[in-house]
């Protein structure tokens, strides 16, 4: 399970540049017309918040999760999973009712 969480991690890391560039590039789509801007709106707003906040809580929950046991904040590493888990999810549920409503 170790090993899949760490590879987890940093193929979302992976993901998370590929996405955070063309965020980048689709906002100076937007406001500097390098690339068509209707196009560039709707892969800003529409298409990558989600995947990208997502791959986002992913790798700083993963991460986090090692920095806390680490540290040895919580007596059981259960106790420390199920933390970030609900932690994650609450956040992942409050974005979502952000960007749908």
């Amino acid at each position: 399970m170790e090993k899949f969480l760490i590879k987890l991690n940093r193929f979302s890391a992976w993901v998370l540049l590929v996405l955070i560039i063309l965020f980048i590039v689709s906002g100076y789509g937007i406001t500097k017309r390098i690339i068509d801007p209707v196009f560039s709106k709707y892969l800003h707003d529409k298409l990558l918040p989600v995947p990208l906040f997502i791959f986002f809580l992913l790798h700083v929950g993963i991460s986090i999760r090692y920095a806390l046991r680490r540290w040895k904040l919580f007596k059981s590493e259960k106790t420390g999973d199920i933390y970030i888990l609900v932690i994650g999810l609450i956040l992942l549920i409050f974005f979502l009712w952000l960007f749908f409503v």
